[in-house]
């Protein structure tokens, strides 16, 4: 994977669907669909308990794979390759013509850390150009700590992060839509960001509270105010 030359002392910690983009529209209508078909056929039960289902696993667990894991045993691969396969995604993604730019002017490493599976996650990067930027994916498939997955927000997923990177804590720059997730990397002493392009397209964003909470470091409204985030922070 390319890797950019940049100062390493800091690494940013980067979300994908709403941050990088949005992903509230025919992305995750669609994938949300999937879930739910994949729930409905393995459980036997009705579409509109198999909707319920997949929403209460999601808040409860951070992702409904694991939900699904955890409640059903039910195996990871095969729920993951039916729920997030989208023929022709290109159709449904489109990234800001500026990312690219933008990644590559923020100085430090770059992960993405999404709840989403790997595959997924590079194709999305490697198809709009973006994938070049980032020294690494964390995804889904690697959350596994201590034989449990322990996907954003654990406090575990952040652990191995900073164990992993081997710089400061403070260091550490998680950007991220989601205000869960950003208060359990505030507790473990990481930057917290708070990306709200994409708050009020989406009905799961809508619901979250406007003002900035204690454990949010900076609010951005657009990727751009990354490079000002950046400045203040070295």
């Amino acid at each position: 994977m390319y890797l950019k030359k940049t100062n390493c002392n800091f690494v940013w910690l980067i979300d994908l669907d709403d941050t990088l983009f949005f992903s509230g529209g025919k992305v995750m209508s669609t994938i949300n669909s999937r879930m739910t078909s994949f729930i409905q056929r393995e459980l036997s039960t009705s579409f509109e308990e198999a909707n319920r289902l997949r929403v209460e696993y999601w808040k409860k667990y951070g992702t409904t794979a694991r939900g699904m894991y955890e409640q059903h045993g039910v195996s990871f691969q095969p729920f993951l390759s039916f729920s997030h396969y989208l023929p022709c995604f290109e159709i449904y993604i489109e990234f800001k013509p500026y990312v690219g730019k933008i990644l590559g002017n923020l100085i430090g490493r770059k992960f993405v850390v999404t709840n989403s599976p790997k595959n997924y996650a590079v194709e999305v990067l490697k198809k709009n150009g973006l994938l070049k930027y980032f020294d690494e994916i964390c995804a889904l498939e690697g959350m596994w700590i201590n034989s449990r997955l322990r996907c954003k927000p654990a406090r575990l997923l952040w652990q191995r992060i900073l164990d992993k990177t081997g710089a400061k804590k403070t260091h550490h720059i998680l950007v991220d839509d989601t205000l869960a997730n950003l208060r359990t990397a505030k507790n473990i002493g990481f930057k917290t960001v708070w990306m709200r392009e994409y708050r009020k397209k989406g009905q799961v964003h809508a619901r979250q509270i406007s003002n900035r909470p204690e454990y949010v470091d900076f609010t951005v409204s657009t990727i751009k105010e990354l490079l000002k985030v950046s400045g203040k922070i070295r």
